[in-house]
């Protein structure tokens, strides 16, 4: 018989890749999950995984079973609160994530949520986008919010507005000539970058920039924290390239100056597909997309 603990071991088996993964993540030996596959598999008379070499591979009924049981596990997981909870009460805990590049995002929506739904509390999380995506997937956060591209069709992805980058001069470096600068021209001073540990995101874009225009700067700090680079701008004479929402509302260090590339950054809001969201999560979601639609 299928039942709700069967589903969850299935779905963990099939996101981690593996039963070990699996289990760790649920914090339970593997011979549990084990005889949980061969109980699925023998009640519903077909092979829903199976060892092809070192490859875990599901197979379409396998598939078929996963993605129902991912959306019943997500209603049921969201019952007792739906119950419980009145139509005109917002309450509980959410758990977000956002990339180290959009944390100015997080600083505006926070207070926002602390004013309008009191008693709303927040987990939040700051990683790389690449890492983001997968704790959605583990379903270890909600929703993230971070920079596309972003592959995976079990996402929802809800583009928010195009982000400029902007160079940030240091105070130590002579105030520049002009009010708008072409790239070339910033790059006459040494650079700081915002870059994600696979070298995506901010950096493919100002690489392919920087190859159009056949050109190689000194680039002497990258770092996923763009906050991490505008607090080096008072000590270093250099130039920080910074989405444009983390410099927002912040004090300048000098004047800024603004290189729009033709590919604009795109930030999202990520959530799983067929998934229940919490009503502080959806809360948020629509401020978020209010605010940066």
């Amino acid at each position: 018989m299928i039942n709700f603990q069967k589903l969850q071991y299935f779905c963990a088996m099939v996101e981690e890749g593996g039963i070990h993964k699996a289990a760790r993540r649920l914090g339970l030996s593997q011979p549990p999950l084990s005889m949980a596959l061969k109980e699925l598999e023998n009640d519903l008379g077909c092979r829903l995984i199976f060892r092809q070499g070192k490859n875990w591979i599901v197979t379409e009924a396998g598939t078929r079973l996963y993605e129902e049981g991912r959306a019943i596990l997500a209603k049921m997981r969201g019952l007792a609160n739906r119950i419980v909870q009145r139509d005109d009460e917002i309450q509980g805990n959410v758990r977000v994530g956002f990339s180290t590049s959009c944390v100015a995002m997080f600083q505006r929506l926070l207070p926002k949520v602390a004013r309008e739904f009191p008693h709303v509390s927040c987990q939040a999380r700051f990683s790389d986008s690449e890492r983001l995506a997968g704790l959605v997937r583990q379903r270890m956060i909600e929703l993230a919010v971070l920079y596309l591209p972003l592959d995976g069709k079990e996402f929802n992805i809800t583009p928010l507005q195009p982000q400029r980058l902007e160079a940030v001069f240091s105070p130590l470096l002579p105030p520049p000539p002009a009010s708008e600068m072409h790239l070339a021209e910033v790059c006459q001073w040494p650079l700081m970058i915002p870059r994600r540990w696979n070298g995506g995101g901010i950096y493919s874009i100002l690489s392919r920039a920087l190859q159009l225009h056949g050109l190689e700067p000194r680039i002497i700090c990258f770092s996923q924290n763009s906050f991490v680079l505008l607090e080096l701008l008072e000590r270093l004479p250099a130039v920080a390239i910074i989405p444009q929402c983390e410099t927002e509302g912040k004090r300048r260090l000098a004047q800024s100056y603004i290189y729009e590339l033709a590919d604009p950054l795109t930030p999202a809001i990520v959530t799983l597909r067929d998934i229940w969201l919490s009503r502080p999560a959806l809360k948020m979601t629509e401020m978020l997309a209010e605010d940066y639609a």
